[in-house]
């Protein structure tokens, strides 16, 4: 009797839990975090953990290294074939975190598809209509801020021309 019982509490605060929102999905999570960028199976966000992305990615072809304007740490830019990375720390030898990450070619693309040479309607297509118009009107950028994370496309003749992930705020 107490088992059964006890099974049933469980059910119903399992339920209790769902129904009233307190249980978030994954990808509800994920999102949350600002726009992923995909590469060889790792998924990374501004101000996310740049470690698992510099591992997947191999060795940069170039490397840079220089004392951070904003930390105690060091910033640093991986210059790999398809794309850029700036990672800063917080310390000399902390963890370093992704501050930016801009394509080189459309060999990479989005988590949502939009690559270098995508065409410009499919941008509000796959991101919708809350871009920074001011960007759009002076730069003939789409800018969309999400978490702490802002995602620059840059159009030129109707085509994606450029794509940035930048770290919106820095955290002290």
């Amino acid at each position: 009797m107490k088992t059964g019982f006890k099974r049933m509490m469980a059910v119903v605060m399992t339920t209790a839990v769902v129904v009233t929102g307190l249980a978030v999905p994954r990808e509800t999570q994920a999102k949350s975090a600002g726009y992923l960028f995909k590469y060889k199976g790792v998924s990374v966000s501004a101000d996310s953990a740049a470690k698992k992305l510099i591992s997947k990615a191999g060795k940069p072809q170039k490397k840079q290294v220089k004392k951070s304007c904003a930390y105690d740490g060091k910033d640093r830019i991986y210059q790999y074939k398809d794309f850029w990375l700036s990672t800063y720390s917080k310390t000399n030898d902390g963890p370093e975190y992704v501050q930016q990450i801009k394509f080189r070619n459309a060999k990479v693309k989005t988590k949502e598809g939009i690559k270098i040479g995508s065409k410009e309607a499919n941008i509000v297509k796959k991101y919708g209509k809350g871009y920074d118009q001011t960007d759009k009107l002076i730069s003939n950028a789409y800018v969309y801020k999400k978490g702490n994370c802002t995602l620059k496309l840059s159009v030129k003749n109707g085509k994606v021309s450029g794509i940035v992930y930048l770290q919106t705020k820095v955290k002290k």
